[in-house]
């Protein structure tokens, strides 16, 4: 067993840890993750606190940082840029020859960098909106003055406006509809089977013919929202339904039948393999059936079972567990919202028995761990995310709560206390020159490169 221990001395050296490696000793630097989720060791590597970093993989990739206010990554094995300006304001990314950005409420995308005709876009949310859609259709909007949107807008389509909402129009499922006065006086292009007449809100009516023939469904409102109806003349599942708002509400067919009082509070639903109440919501709901059981008692207690997936929770949702198992792959989750969360994934193998495929345990705001198939570790204190850190955080805030870091791979363990002022390496070998009692080694000792650190070393029994 060897294990090395660096350690940076003098007053100029309290927040500077550098660790520049040749080449030929890259196996003993850390590992880090890629964008492509492979592991890549460091071979070079300069840390200044948590303030200031730059790094070089084995693979060719390099990182850049001067936190919080600029960070750089670049990546050629999985053809990756990205470039934070004061994460989360500002940050670039690109993936092969796409790109996307942002920089605060302004935000764009491209298709192919390197095609000035590809689709893009550019906009100043929620002012303006600009670019080339996939349809190779340029278009541009300054809202609310006027503006053409081609197949951008949540699920609308070819959207024009002028000085909303004096004016609108668009169409949903090829159906173009008009607006003047937005949204009280409108049109719509004829669609066959479908009948309208109305005056929003105060009266409306539309007949659509069913897939059959003869089946049709009419629909009413009068002062909407408060008094709607519908009939269903249709052979599969003929009936009623109507309700007035916010007081009762009732539906009538054949195969459903559901009663509402002060809706969406109390209900009871009926259809042919599921039945459902609310008493009121969300305070006490159930329902079953053959796909689904659910009781919930919220906040104090619930429980749902699925084919194959089971969660239950106390005082949601700050208390649950959850179970999935799907594919030869068993998930089981348990978190006590914040401060405590636990994972762990297994696979069954062909004999029955099951695998660990990877596991992660955090208790917050003190540490967070997780173990791979491999047998490989990672270990880091303080952990102030209640969740699980995204890449911008990665990249531009954890180092500065990362006190503490441990790593183990392939019999290596790696330790390092505040941003590398403190390394310490162990690592168990197995050779023929050594059949006597194990022995430890440290070593502290660090590149020639940092002037004001000290090598000592020693060695015991």
């Amino acid at each position: 067993m060897t294990i090395s221990v660096s350690i940076s001395s003098g007053a100029a050296c309290l927040f500077v840890a550098a660790t520049l490696s040749a080449a030929g000793v890259a196996e003993l630097s850390p590992e880090v993750a890629n964008p492509t989720g492979t592991v890549d060791r460091i071979v070079s590597r300069l840390r200044i606190g948590p303030f200031y970093e730059q790094a070089v993989t084995e693979s060719g990739a390099r990182f850049w940082a001067a936190r919080p206010f600029y960070s750089r990554l670049i990546d050629p094995l999985s053809e990756t840029r990205i470039t934070d300006v004061l994460w989360p304001i500002g940050t670039s990314h690109r993936l092969h020859e796409s790109s996307w950005w942002r920089a605060g409420i302004a935000y764009g995308t491209d298709d192919d960098v390197n095609d000035p005709e590809s689709p893009s876009s550019w906009n100043l949310f929620p002012v303006w909106f600009s670019g080339r859609s996939r349809q190779m259709e340029d278009y541009w909007a300054f809202f609310p003055i006027y503006g053409h949107l081609p197949h951008t807008l949540f699920v609308l389509d070819d959207v024009h406006f002028t000085l909303f909402p004096l004016y609108l129009d668009y169409e949903v499922n090829h159906v173009r509809r008009r607006y003047w006065l937005w949204p009280f006086f409108s049109s719509h292009d004829e669609r066959p089977g479908v009948e309208r007449h109305g005056l929003f809100p105060f009266y409306g009516s539309a007949r659509h013919k069913g897939r059959d023939e003869g089946d049709s469904v009419e629909q009413r409102y009068c002062l909407w929202p408060f008094w709607t109806s519908g009939r269903y003349n249709e052979a599969r599942n003929p009936g009623s339904s109507w309700m007035l708002w916010p007081l009762w509400g009732s539906v009538a067919r054949s195969n459903e039948t559901q009663r509402m009082f002060l809706p969406p509070f109390f209900s009871y639903a009926k259809t042919p393999d599921t039945t459902r109440w609310r008493m009121p919501w969300p305070l006490f709901e159930s329902v079953r059936s053959p796909r689904e059981t659910r009781t919930s008692f919220w906040p104090f207690y619930g429980d749902t079972r699925r084919d194959g997936e089971r969660s239950h929770y106390i005082l949601g949702p700050f208390i649950n567990w959850f179970t999935l198992e799907s594919g030869g792959q068993t998930t089981k989750r348990f978190y006590f919202f914040p401060f405590y969360l636990t994972q762990t994934r297994t696979v069954r193998q062909k004999d029955g028995t099951s695998r660990l495929h990877d596991s992660f345990t955090r208790i917050w705001p003190f540490y967070a761990t997780e173990k791979k198939a491999d047998g490989s570790s990672k270990t880091r204190a303080l952990e102030l995310l209640p969740i699980r850190s995204a890449g911008g955080f990665e990249r531009n805030w954890s180092p500065f709560w990362t006190l503490f870091s441990r790593s183990e791979k392939d019999g290596v363990v790696q330790i390092e206390l505040f941003w590398g002022l403190i390394k310490i390496r162990r690592e168990v070998r197995k050779t023929e020159a050594e059949p006597g009692p194990e022995q430890k080694k440290a070593v502290l000792a660090l590149p020639p490169e940092a002037p004001l650190l000290q090598n000592w070393e020693y060695t015991t029994p």
